[in-house]
């Protein structure tokens, strides 16, 4: 249940701190006191979309608390699967910065909107006094009837397999397209393939076979620069050799009277036998370096073939050509392969279209006997709501399957003997319309097994005994929860186990909205007041006083 309610620089609210019990509180005020703005701020905390404008003072920020007393309603769940501390009381709280910034938080830590709002859902209902027009929408016709049917359990469990089926049909769908595009293109990259395929490409070969050619192509050059310094160094007049090893040998015989020599002698020996094996390699490698026309011209054909393909693919390496190879190989055999996906995946639409249209069939048997079984009891409640005359029908009718099921729900209503029963939305008026949202809202309550319920008015339109009547369906549903009432009928008011007024009056120069709980004499007053005006005569305070008495 909701045990308080702190909101501070909300509307004209500055600072409120309300707190609320069980049983039926009544909210009562003169029109434009505020009593509406409670909810409001309620509403906000409990994840409505809110912005700057809220706010009472523009430079600070607003602020709205809901305690709730979850002990015994099995909540721990959701708490585990939001990574949240389960604590009672647990408390809602929405902050709104002057930039219009939002916070939300649930027991000091964060979170968002969505989670806020899922928590709420569990917690409690308002029913504003706009509402009752949502009656004459088939998703509230829908929820209303798998409420009161099993509390919404087997529209969850269609809802679940639906889920499945549309996400399945959606990937057939995707495979399908990828599927048609890929056939377009298929016969490209095939082609694509096989050029690389028939290049044949090896990794590192590019720089291979630009050296290849270079070398073909400076052959000439090559040959004989590499004899000119091999003559160079050994077999010409002045051979480099030649001049190293008599330096060596001055070195080995100054070594007898210069021990350091020696060292320096061998260092010259040893790179003589490096410069002379230099020396034969490159006598061999111009010997072995000739012009050979036909692999000049098949190596700048290859290097021409590689560079093309790389520009071609927009690659920069050969690493990255060869990756592409495979990628394309990757694409032909998943177009291969889609087919036989496409063909499990239908396989597997299939099974679940089947299981999905049997949850349908149940969803539809329920609510067929669910419809024969609340109409009467509505239509009971209605005759007891002060309209004797009143029929009430709920009829199925067979449509195309969608995420509610496949029914449409009709709501028929004649408040009239001898009239055929006929849509709501055509026929009932706004006094009708809010003793059928009552009944509704009961019966949805007494399954779903909320906390806690709030009527915004839901007495628009009706007075008198019938204003009495709705007032006792009230005062029996909060033997079950906690209702939240705001009203201004003197008979409804008169039913509560805690009254709060609300009411206007001045702070620092300007309008601010006040709540103060009254007691048994000072609820008298208000009632009395409610029954005549603001002055309230002996008769209408002996008449509030027999109202109180009457229902405490």
């Amino acid at each position: 249940m909701l045990t308080r309610l702190h909101i501070r620089n909300y509307a004209i609210i500055s600072e409120l701190d309300v707190k609320l019990n069980n049983g039926l509180t009544i909210i009562t005020g003169e029109t434009g006191a505020g009593k509406s703005i409670l909810i409001g701020a309620l509403s906000m905390v409990l994840g409505k979309r809110a912005d700057s404008s809220v706010l009472y003072k523009e430079d600070e920020k607003c602020v709205v608390e809901a305690f709730f007393n979850i002990e015994n309603y099995n909540l721990k769940p959701f708490f585990e699967e939001n990574d949240l501390d389960f604590e009672n009381p647990t408390i809602l709280r929405r902050e709104i910065n002057a930039n219009g910034k939002s916070r939300a938080f649930i027991n000091d830590t964060p979170v968002t909107l969505v989670q806020l709002k899922d928590l709420a859902s569990y917690l409690i209902d308002i029913h504003s006094q706009h509402e009752v027009l949502t009656l004459k929408s088939a998703d509230f016709r829908t929820r209303f009837l798998d409420s009161c049917a099993d509390g919404g359990e087997q529209i969850y469990a269609y809802q679940k397999v639906y889920q499945e089926w549309n996400s399945l049909r959606k990937e057939v769908e995707r495979l399908k397209d990828a599927l048609q595009k890929s056939a377009q293109d298929e016969d490209y990259l095939k082609f694509q393939l096989s050029e690389l395929e028939e290049l044949n490409l090896k990794e590192g070969e590019l720089i291979e076979n630009q050296e290849k050619l270079s070398m073909l192509e400076n052959s000439e050059e090559i040959s004989a620069t590499l004899s000119q310094v091999s003559d160079a160094l050994l077999n010409s007049e002045n051979a480099m050799v030649d001049s190293l090893r008599k330096i060596e040998n001055e070195l080995q015989r100054l070594s007898k009277k210069y021990p350091t020599a020696a060292n320096w002698s061998q260092r010259i020996k040893q790179n003589l036998i490096d410069l002379e094996d230099v020396a034969e390699e490159m006598s061999q490698k111009a010997g072995s370096v000739e012009q050979d026309p036909t692999e000049l011209e098949r190596l700048a054909g290859r290097v021409d073939e590689i560079v093309r393909l790389m520009a071609k693919h927009r690659k920069q390496s050969e690493a990255e050509l060869i990756q592409y190879q495979f990628e394309l190989d990757d694409k032909l055999s998943s177009i291969t392969n889609s087919d036989e996906q496409l063909t499990l995946l239908n396989g597997k639409l299939e099974k679940i279209e089947s299981l999905l249209q049997t949850e349908a069939e149940k969803l539809s048997h329920l609510r067929v006997t669910e419809a024969k079984r609340i109409a009467p009891i509505l239509t009971a409640e209605l005759q007891q709501l002060g309209m004797p005359d009143a029929q009430m029908e709920i009829q199925l009718e067979k449509t195309d399957r969608n995420v509610s099921g496949q029914d449409k729900i009709e709501i028929l209503f004649t408040a009239n003997k001898g009239q055929k029963p006929q849509d709501i939305s055509k026929i009932a008026s706004g006094g009708e319309l809010s003793r059928l949202m009552l009944s509704t809202k009961a019966e949805m309550a007494s399954k779903t097994q909320l906390p806690a319920i709030i009527f915004d008015e839901v007495d628009t339109g009706v007075s008198g005994d019938v204003a009495d009547k709705m007032g006792g369906k009230i005062k029996e549903l909060s033997s079950r929860m906690q209702v939240l009432c705001i009203t201004h009928l003197p008979q409804i008011a008169s039913k509560a186990d805690q009254h709060l007024y609300v009411y206007k009056e001045e702070q620092e120069g300007r309008t601010t909205t006040g709540v103060r709980e009254l007691d048994m004499a000072d609820r008298i007053v208000e009632i009395a007041k409610m029954l005549s005006n603001a002055n309230p005569t002996e008769a209408a305070l002996t008449h509030a006083k027999n109202l109180v008495n009457l229902n405490n």
